[in-house]
């Protein structure tokens, strides 16, 4: 009986160290997905940012080339027009 209580203790034993080795393991590939998740995270931050940036430029580039005036430069033309030519009325 002895023998076998010894036996079983061991069995316990080595079972207890493969899981505390095998959740060692786990903690330290869920701390190595969760560091490369945050610079994936912090790349995309950046690239966010970059495109903020890049939308101001473009948006910037259109109104520069636009030869569409705005509304109130229409409508400062317009009111030369008006007062250098009266149309009927």
């Amino acid at each position: 009986m002895k023998d076998l209580d010894e036996f079983v203790q061991a069995i316990l034993a080595g079972t207890e160290g493969l899981f505390n080795e095998l959740r060692r393991e786990m903690i330290a590939g869920f701390q190595r997905v969760d560091k490369r998740f945050r610079g994936i995270d912090h790349s995309l931050k950046k690239l966010e940012v970059g495109q903020s940036h890049l939308k101001d430029q473009i948006d910037g580039l259109k109104a520069d080339l636009s030869d569409t005036p705005s509304r109130r430069e229409f409508q400062q033309l317009k009111s030369k027009v008006d007062r250098h030519h009266p149309g009927p009325g």
